[in-house]
């Protein structure tokens, strides 16, 4: 970790143990620090949620009006779990406790109200909703008070103070877009005090998105209540400018190495850009940070599929990328070109042929000091043929301290090799890992790839895994090898997306096809392996759903090398 991480560890630990304890009222301290006449701007937010919302399909705008409501009857599910409140939201409901603390960061964060300001574009037709979660704002500000027990981990988490900012804010300028009444004061109010919070708790000792989460919110805050001297606008700014030195890639990726994050990440820099512009107060720094990052994620997504789940990353809790592309545009920015294959990037290579792509994962796992969303994925392939996603990641359960959280940060979920039972790098907890082993890329081209990573500790096994990613004329051939001082086994997995089939093709040369909507897509033929294996293995495509797809496991010594062909096979659907 660096300094400022262990700093800042140390200075919440004590907040959390110390200020409960000590006989002074921090909550009225804060309430004391709001100007008796607030003054609030709304015009800038109003301008900026409508390209957003503008920016989201028919299909998701609907979805989301659809979440608003159930959550206006008191239904609310988050990461795939549902809690009925009635009439009032119990925020320390007994459930809480049992589900991840991701469920009630998400509720603490009011992201319903999300919900409601992208589904629809006028207030005034959702009267109804609207009083009811008005008085959800009053009821939240009026039963958290700051220093309370538990605070900085139940009500107040900084995170969650960032995103209840950007939609309590959102909410306030969405109530006001078509001229019908403003929120009450004191919701205004709520958005001030959870700012001044927010200005003393930015998350230094955890840096990358939540860091990013921070600077937007404050941001927000200070351009809705410019009128008062408060300078969050330029703290907001200074955060993300240095952010857009230390957490983005020479590609324009995030180095937190998920598409998933780095939608979220994205996303922000584009609100940044467009509420500086709309304000006067424009960073260049901010621009071309968003429009390289914009290139990025225009060359990792396929077009009709998506982001790739590559290591935490599930479909549904962030825009989708086409969206987000438009919600780029729709705010003037430029996406810039970017070469993926740069070796200062995020090292997703595409290798094209017949028709389809493979992206081989030849880059590290994550920034050293942060690998809270690092999987052990070194090698790792994807493949999609025709628009049809082959090959896939597994995606991400939960958070929680579980088997599932285990299994998709290991190894074995991945579409790499295993040597007997070791991990790369060995997992720690829900977001930790041990000492980090690189990549090295040996030779690169467009046609392919070889790229080398070495486990070497005192603890556990030591060994070589070196792969080659070639481009046929019928597809691609890889090419696995595993050497260790001691003769072992280890197993070459292919885990495929669960909309195809795979089956046992006919011959001895331990083939296997796979289908898709009826349609024969690719031949997967192996070469060495003492045993290969068609298996079901879990996908998480969202929190909390799981579900089986067909994977292939192909068993070898290290003596022996095993060799991969993929041809695409288009057009027949007979046979194998």
């Amino acid at each position: 970790m660096t300094l400022a991480q262990l700093t800042g560890i140390v200075e919440r630990r004590l907040r959390h143990a110390v200020v409960p304890r000590l006989p002074v009222d921090f909550d009225s301290r804060y309430e004391r620090l709001i100007p008796a006449e607030l003054v609030a701007r709304t015009g800038p937010v109003q301008r900026n949620l409508t390209r957003l919302r503008r920016s989201l399909s028919d299909a998701k705008r609907d979805h989301s009006r659809n979440l608003a409501s159930e959550a206006a009857a008191g239904e609310f599910t988050f990461i795939g779990r549902t809690i009925s409140f009635g009439d009032e939201i119990d925020w320390d409901h007994e459930k809480l406790d049992e589900f991840p603390l991701l469920w009630r960061l998400k509720l603490q964060s009011f992201e319903h109200l999300e919900w409601l300001v992208l589904g629809d574009e006028r207030s005034s037709s959702d009267d109804s909703i609207r009083s009811t979660f008005e008085p959800q704002v009053l009821s939240w500000a009026s039963e958290n008070p700051i220093g309370e027990r538990q605070y900085l981990r139940r009500s107040w988490i900084p995170h969650s103070v960032s995103l209840r900012i950007l939609n309590w804010g959102r909410y306030a300028a969405w109530c006001e877009e078509d001229g019908s009444d403003s929120v009450s004061e004191s919701v205004y109010e709520a958005i001030y005090k959870n700012a001044l919070f927010l200005e003393n708790h930015v998350e230094y000792e955890i840096d990358g998105n939540h860091l990013i989460e921070n600077a937007i919110a404050l941001i927000m805050a200070g351009v809705l209540f410019d009128h008062h001297d408060t300078g969050w606008t330029e703290k907001g700014v200074d955060i993300l400018e240095q952010a857009a030195e230390t957490q983005f890639l020479a590609d324009g990726g995030h180095f937190e190495r998920s598409p998933m994050y780095h939608i979220m990440v994205l996303r922000r820099y584009i609100t940044a850009h467009d509420l500086l512009t709309e304000t006067g107060r424009p960073s260049e720094t901010i621009r071309e940070t968003a429009e390289r990052a914009l290139g990025f994620l225009a060359e990792v997504s396929e077009p009709g599929v998506g982001i790739p789940l590559l290591n935490d990353a599930v479909r549904g809790e962030q825009l989708e990328a086409g969206s987000c592309l438009a919600y780029g545009a729709s705010c003037s920015l430029d996406r810039e070109t970017v070469q993926l294959d740069h070796p200062g990037g995020s090292g997703y290579q595409m290798i094209p042929s017949a028709g389809g792509t493979m992206l081989i994962d030849v880059g590290d796992v994550g920034p050293a000091h942060l690998p809270a969303h690092s999987h052990n994925d070194h090698l790792s392939l994807l493949l999609w043929i025709d628009g049809t996603q082959v090959l896939a990641d597994t995606g991400v359960y939960d958070y929680g301290g579980n088997e599932r959280r285990q299994y998709s940060r290991s190894v074995r979920s991945h579409n790499t090799v295993q040597y007997a039972d070791a991990e790369p790098i060995p997992i720690g907890g829900s977001y930790l890992m041990g000492r980090r082993t690189a990549v090295e890329v040996l030779e690169r081209g467009t046609s392919g790839v070889e790229a080398t990573y070495s486990r070497d500790t005192t603890v556990g096994p030591r060994y070589e895994h070196r792969r080659e990613v070639v481009a046929t004329g019928s597809g691609w051939e890889v090419v696995d090898s595993v050497r260790s001082e001691e003769p072992g086994d280890y197993t070459v997995r292919y885990h495929f997306h669960p909309s195809v089939d795979v089956c046992e093709a006919d011959g001895p040369d331990h083939g296997f096809v796979i289908r898709g909507d009826g349609s024969k897509l690719a031949r997967f033929g192996f070469t060495g392996g003492s045993e290969h294996r068609l298996v079901l293995t879990p996908y998480f495509e969202r929190f909390g759903q799981e579900q089986y797809r067909p994977s292939i496991e192909v068993e070898s010594d290290t003596g022996t090398d095993v060799r991969t062909r993929v041809d695409v096979l288009r057009g027949e659907t007979t046979g194998t």
